[in-house]
């Protein structure tokens, strides 16, 4: 990896802006995690090459100094090799924005993001690599613990290597979030129950999140598959949770099969350190919680304001519920807008999935003072919509201010108190 940039302590060492780092202790360097792990220690050896020649740096620093280098390299991610039966991805619409369509299958971003892999595509050499570098946690997508089962699954055969992989890191201190996404039929009942005993034997996994299979309405050409309905949901929340009983909270239904079985979600103590939250895991505790504390923080005005709040289908009752109580802190009347995702078919119900051209059809903002929706609608980092319509374009086609708030529930108030405030 070519430096860009050198800190002080870097320049000490004898590193240049120019220089090829090729090694470190050693070992070749493949990405960025080799600099990040070594510049932790206080001693290595680091192998470069500066004008065509090969040259050795012996490094020795203090605890807690870094050699604050930058390099010309961009870490791409490393592509599914999976032809999984569920796939979301295969279930897209076209014509959206390219990289909605890459299948990632990266054990670096599943440490770094917390992404869920397969390990399908994972080698010996891999292995070895996470140990020594320490990348803990992953998080992995186990979907059964039966290897006939997941393999059928996946479509690819290398996953039968899955469970011995995760018994070696685990030995090794590698500690694994892992989920499996059910589908009725093939890998629920006894099979689920089956794939959590048998997670739960293996040293190092921590967590499992139970997920029903996300189905579109686009998935022409793909394989039949049941979506989980109320009965199939309530079944399987009995399940897990007597497991997660019997087992000391290792195990989740993730919010949507509460949802989907009519069945008030836990609260927040159930779910120990929301370790499964990006999988759905606790949100709605979460959301509670954050929202009542942000209440009590809160002194009561009169804003006398109309809010127009957009959420998807699912969240919508509860949303109804915490707009009253918002209404009665701060003074005003608000209005809940349930849109139903033509987008993506209208069995995909979650607020994160909602599109603009959805909104524009469904939502009649008109009288409203503000508008607020939760930040998960938009790409992460932008302003962007799935649909690639941009949060200005939908303000100004509403004709009225539109407010992101953070969708754990923790400044739902405190953003449409400060709006207006700011604007007496």
């Amino acid at each position: 990896m070519i430096i860009k940039a050198v800190g002080k302590v870097g320049k000490k060492q004898g590193f240049k802006v120019g220089d090829d780092l090729v090694k470190l202790a050693g070992y070749k360097v493949q990405d960025d995690l080799d600099y990040l792990f070594y510049d932790n220690e206080q001693s290595f050896d680091a192998e470069i090459i500066r004008g065509g020649k090969q040259k050795t740096i012996s490094v020795k620093k203090k605890v807690g100094e870094s050699l604050e280098l930058e390099f010309d390299y961009e870490m791409k991610p490393v592509v599914c090799k999976n032809h999984c039966i569920f796939c979301f991805v295969d279930q897209l619409p076209k014509n959206m924005r390219e990289s909605l369509y890459v299948k990632d299958d990266d054990y670096r971003y599943s440490f770094m993001c917390g992404s869920y892999v397969t390990m399908t595509n994972v080698t010996d050499e891999d292995i070895e690599r996470i140990v020594r570098l320490k990348l803990s946690p992953l998080y992995i997508s186990v979907h059964a613990y039966d290897n006939e089962i997941r393999k059928f699954m996946l479509k690819n055969p290398n996953t039968v290597k899955l469970i011995d992989q995760m018994r070696y890191l685990g030995e090794h201190g590698i500690v694994m979030h892992t989920q499996l996404v059910v589908v009725p039929g093939i890998n629920d009942g006894k099979v689920l129950e089956d794939s959590i005993r048998g997670l739960h034997t293996i040293k190092g996994v921590e967590t499992v999140a139970v997920v029903p299979v996300g189905l579109t309405g686009h998935r022409n050409g793909l394989s039949d598959l049941n979506c989980v309905n109320e009965e199939n949901a309530r079944e399987t929340i009995k399940m897990v949770e007597a497991l997660h009983v019997e087992l000391g909270g290792f195990c989740w239904c993730s919010d949507e099969y509460y949802v989907k079985a009519n069945i008030d979600v836990k609260d927040g103590k159930y779910y120990g350190a929301y370790e499964q939250i990006e999988n759905g895991v606790g949100l709605l505790a979460e959301f509670k919680e954050n929202f009542e504390y942000e209440l009590e923080e809160t002194p009561d005005c009169k804003l006398n304001k109309r809010i127009d709040m957009i959420t998807g289908v699912s969240f919508a009752p509860y949303l109804k519920e915490y707009a009253k109580r918002l209404d009665a802190k701060l003074g005003t009347t608000s209005v809940v807008h349930a849109v139903i995702n033509d987008f993506f078919g209208h069995s995909v119900t979650v607020a994160g999935l909602v599109t603009a051209g959805d909104i524009l059809k469904q939502v009649d903002v008109k009288g409203s003072d503000l508008v607020i929706l939760p930040d998960n609608m938009l790409r992460e980092f932008s302003d962007t919509f799935l649909d690639n319509v941009r949060l200005g374009e939908l303000e100004e086609k509403l004709g009225v201010k539109i407010i992101p708030v953070a969708h754990d529930g923790s400044n739902m108030i405190s953003a449409v108190k400060d709006y207006f405030e700011w604007r007496k």
